[in-house]
């Protein structure tokens, strides 16, 4: 099964213009941030004190009528044994922050068709942070919200050739989610350069009981880094850190708390860019087994976070 995949497309070096693809969600981003700071400041001006995250009213932050993609699957039929998944797979919860891997290119290119230009990265681990977990009523009856916040950054750092005119493009897998009951996957749409957020809904029929469930997802990204220096052997090194900040949405009945975040921790930074290219869709996940036969998944190979215990 493919594993999720996520790319970025990044400013041009040293230049002040963005690239085609992302030009209207940064805009968009721009002017929320805008008028973020305007509220902070009205905030400041009439001496109120900001709160912390998990005092915000108890509401989504995002609009989830408004997403990039939309998706229902068919009826999802559980099959629960007696015993949790979670216990009989001998899964180990951790609760602190990962490390993971991605891939970093230097491009050149517009307008959706790119080349890569050849040079040397130095840094390929990137580090998700410890999620923040409310969890609200959800304006259907007998449903909650999950919201799950967490922001994952990329220090990126690499050789730049002379004369080079670039951008940089990088992927890094989605989190997933998972049923701590029966180990079945949450379904989900596969981020790209075009689209920074998605729904993905159906029934899941369980014990003769049929219940909606809904997975919102959204994607923003901050620059925090971004300069060129000279190392000691006379190369110039861009260094650019790029903190993308997701939230997720599960909408589930209320009472439920087996939501389990999965984290692909394996180092295969060594993809080729032809290859990367090749996962630039959003493409949809169905739900399925963790690690059913067949698939590639091995519990060694992710990290495991219970979402209840967080939160």
């Amino acid at each position: 099964m493919k594993r999720f995949t996520a790319l970025i497309l990044s400013i041009s070096l040293l230049s002040c213009f963005l690239m085609t693809s992302c030009e209207d969600r940064n805009d968009n981003r721009r002017e929320r941030a805008r008028e973020e700071e305007e509220e902070e400041d009205e905030e400041e001006d009439d001496d109120i004190i900001t709160t912390s995250r998990n005092s915000a009213p108890l509401e989504p932050q995002h609009d989830l009528t408004n997403v990039d993609v939309e998706y229902e699957f068919d009826d999802f039929y559980a099959d629960y044994s007696g015993t949790p998944w979670v216990l009989e797979n001998n899964i180990p919860f951790t609760h602190g922050n990962v490390n993971t891997y991605f891939n970093q290119f230097l491009i050149s290119g517009y307008g959706g068709s790119y080349s890569e230009i050849s040079t040397d990265v130095i840094n390929n681990v990137a580090t998700l942070y410890r999620p923040q977990v409310r969890h609200y009523p959800a304006e259907e009856p007998g449903y909650v919200i999950y919201e799950i916040s967490y922001t994952e950054v990329f220090p990126m750092s690499c050789v730049v050739p002379s004369g080079s005119s670039s951008s940089t493009m990088w992927s890094y897998h989605n989190v997933g989610y998972l049923d701590y009951y029966t180990g079945v996957k949450y379904p989900l749409i596969d981020m790209s350069t075009d689209i920074d957020s998605f729904c993905v809904s159906g029934d899941v029929i369980y014990n003769g009981q049929t219940y909606n469930v809904s997975y919102y997802e959204f994607r923003e990204d901050e620059e925090t880094v971004n300069e060129t220096t000279t190392d000691s052997e006379g190369r110039s090194i861009w260094n650019y850190t790029c903190c993308i900040h997701t939230t997720s949405y599960l909408v589930v009945p209320e009472g439920y708390d087996g939501i389990v975040m999965y984290v692909y921790i394996v180092d295969d930074s060594d993809r080729s860019f032809d290859d990367v290219i090749a996962d630039n869709t959003p493409e949809y996940s169905e739900p399925g087994l963790f690690g059913a036969p067949g698939s590639d998944e091995k519990v060694e190979d992710y990290v495991f976070l219970s979402i209840a215990e967080l939160g």
